[in-house]
């Protein structure tokens, strides 16, 4: 019953979910997003996004409050409102790479037993060397 009430208190807002982008120039891979803003940005091996921090996890940089993250992130440069929790390694041209990015609802609160927060993630593919559509 708890659940139910939650849910309409702040229903998903599918136009919150990021639409992801990849520009590769050279050998600078730029990441953006909109809606503007994000908590968390990722970067994994293969053709889907990983589960965290397993040896796929080639990148991974964390907002410093919601959703501070700001599109056109360049991959491996520390971002201005965020961290790197993870260091970015070396990619490998024709490998193929997943852009995960992640929003915090930003209508949601989140305090644990009235969580209201819903979490938006988008993701984009990558052939490092082009960029698929």
């Amino acid at each position: 019953m708890m659940a139910a009430a939650a849910c309409a208190v702040n229903p998903r807002d599918e136009s919150q979910v990021p639409r992801v982008s990849v520009t590769v120039t050279g050998a600078e891979v730029r990441i953006g997003w909109q809606p503007e803003g994000a908590q968390l940005v990722r970067v994994y091996l293969g053709t889907r996004a990983g589960d965290g921090y397993g040896e796929s996890l080639m990148w991974s940089v964390a907002a410093n409050s919601k959703n501070s993250l700001r599109s056109g992130l360049v991959y491996g440069e520390p971002p201005a409102n965020g961290t790197t929790d993870v260091p970015a390694r070396p990619l490998v041209s024709s490998s193929t790479y997943t852009i995960e990015v992640t929003r915090a609802d930003p209508k949601g609160l989140g305090d644990g037993f009235t969580n209201t927060s819903n979490r938006y993630v988008g993701t984009a593919p990558l052939v490092y060397g082009r960029t698929l559509p």
